[in-house]
C-alpha cells in the first residue's frame, strides 16, 4: 500500500512540474567594443530605435524580455536600452544633457504603436555611471527617465560580447 501511494506521489510530481508553455522573463547585460551606435525613428511615433555597427566607441544594451505565454497570440514584450561612450574612457557619468551625446535611448518592442505626442517626443533625462572593471566587464548604475514618464533604474554589471 505505502508503494502504491508513493508511486502516485512520484507521478503527481512529475505531471505537475510539466511545461505550461510559459517562459519567464529575461535581463540580460552586455557591452560591444569598436562599435557604433545610430539611432532611427519612425515616422509618426515617438519610440526610437538604436542599431549598432563597427566605430571606435563602446555601444551598452540592456535586454528585458517580459514572461512569454505561448497559448496568447503577440502577447511578446521586451525593452532595450543602449548608449555609447568613448572606448578609451575608465569611469564616465553622464548627466541630463550629456545622455543626448552619449545617444541614450529606450526601445519598447511588442506588437503596438506608440503614437507621435509632443510630452513624448522629449530628451532621456536622469544620470548614468559607469566605472571599468576589467576589459571584459563594465559595472553601470543607471537613473533615467525616457519618453517624460518612463524610468528605467539598474545597477548592473554589464559583459563584453
Amino acid at each position: 500500500m505505502i508503494k502504491k501511494i508513493g508511486v502516485l506521489v512520484v507521478c503527481f510530481v512529475m505531471f505537475a512540474c510539466g511545461d505550461d508553455g510559459v517562459s519567464g522573463e529575461k535581463y540580460e547585460y552586455h557591452f560591444f567594443s569598436e562599435r557604433e551606435l545610430t539611432v532611427n525613428t519612425v515616422q509618426e511615433s515617438y519610440m526610437k530605435y538604436g542599431v549598432v555597427s563597427q566605430g571606435n566607441n563602446l555601444v551598452f544594451k540592456y535586454h528585458y524580455k517580459a514572461k512569454d505565454d505561448e497559448q496568447i497570440a503577440d502577447d511578446e514584450y521586451s525593452e532595450f536600452i543602449y548608449f555609447e561612450v568613448d572606448a578609451n574612457l575608465n569611469s564616465f557619468e553622464l548627466t541630463n544633457e550629456a545622455l543626448t551625446g552619449a545617444k541614450v535611448i529606450l526601445t519598447k518592442s511588442c506588437f503596438c504603436f506608440f503614437g507621435d505626442t509632443p510630452e513624448k517626443n522629449v530628451e532621456p533625462t536622469g544620470i548614468i555611471t559607469g566605472e571599468k572593471i576589467s576589459d571584459s566587464k563594465w559595472k553601470i548604475t543607471l537613473n533615467v527617465t525616457f519618453y517624460g514618464d518612463e524610468t528605467r533604474q539598474f545597477d548592473k554589471v554589464f559583459v563584453l560580447q
